[in-house]
């Protein structure tokens, strides 16, 4: 096990909440750095691409989000216990990314039209990663009894899309919603959602 990590971004969720809710999950300790503008013009050509997140490892940098979860859960044991359970977190984290590129769409969207379009792509994505989760869920997670990162990874898109739409309707994807629901009931998630410094 590496020795105390350093997970940095700025203030907001965006794409380090996953990272963060998996050492919470896991009840490891870390350093959760979150950077001003300021600092962040300060810090950025020390960086590998002039980017955030980065993860600090002994002396070495992560960079790339997905990366850098897929790091921590690795070590932290969340992952799964063989290659194909692997395989299956990095299905339902892949289909996770397609959900969050259709999602920036509709964030952007400068029309009317655009975000209805961008609306329509997210819903299909989402219906597709429903799918996937019918045939790949094994209990009250992914994997079975124990949550991973497959589990964080659709907490974490589902809550940013419920963000961007407010009108989305979870109970188009009750096993999407079954998987979520069960997770935010785990102990450390739920006093997580409740204390984190950007809650609104």
């Amino acid at each position: 096990m590496a020795s105390q990590m350093k997970l940095t971004y700025f203030g907001g969720k965006g794409r380090a909440e996953a990272t963060r809710l998996l050492f919470k999950l896991a009840g490891k300790d870390f350093i959760d750095c979150r950077l001003t503008k300021e600092e962040w013009a300060e810090f950025k050509p020390s960086t590998p691409k002039e980017q955030l997140p980065v993860l600090e490892v002994d002396g070495k940098m992560i960079c790339e989000s997905n990366a850098i979860a897929r790091y921590v859960a690795r070590e932290l044991n969340l992952y799964g216990s063989s290659n194909w359970e692997a395989a299956v977190v990095d299905m339902i984290v892949d289909s996770c990314s397609g959900i969050f590129e259709q999602a920036v769409h509709v964030y952007l969207a400068k029309t009317e039209e655009e975000k209805v379009e961008a609306v329509k792509k997210t819903a299909e994505v989402l219906q597709s990663t429903e799918k996937l989760a019918v045939q790949l869920k094994k209990g009250k997670f992914i994997l079975g009894d124990e949550a991973s990162l497959a589990d964080t990874a659709l907490y974490s898109i589902i809550e940013l899309l419920q963000e961007l739409q407010k009108d989305l309707k979870m109970d188009e994807y009750p096993t999407i919603s079954e998987l979520i629901k069960n997770y935010i009931e785990i102990p450390a998630v739920a006093d997580w959602l409740k204390t984190r410094p950007d809650n609104k």
